[in-house]
């Protein structure tokens, strides 16, 4: 792996990087730490692998980085998780009650 980048977007937090396949082209994977729609944090991260491949580690960053932010977008990263509440996932933190006025 040469690069990440560390994304946020509704709620989902993820790095993407490009990974070196036998045949010298890239792949880009998408690691998932923390879903969005229950703001679940997983221990382990979850892999999503991109669909093709490419010469250059930027073009495969790119692909990674689409691909999570359709699937997002379109709901469908929903599919490829655990079910809330599954072991490997840690629940969220509690947040602080906003007490201001009080």
């Amino acid at each position: 792996m040469d690069q990440q980048q560390k994304h946020h977007i509704k709620g989902y937090e993820f790095h993407v990087t490009g990974a070196l396949e036998k045949d010298g082209r890239y792949r880009g994977l998408i690691l998932l730490s923390r879903r969005g729609d229950t703001a679940q944090v997983y221990a382990k991260p979850i892999l999503i692998e991109t669909h093709s491949s490419f010469k250059s580690v930027h073009a495969a960053l790119i692909e990674a980085s689409a691909y999570a932010q359709e699937m997002i977008f379109n709901g469908a990263i929903k599919a490829l998780l655990p079910p809330a509440d599954t072991p490997g996932a840690e629940k969220p933190a509690p947040q602080p009650s906003n007490l201001a006025g009080h």
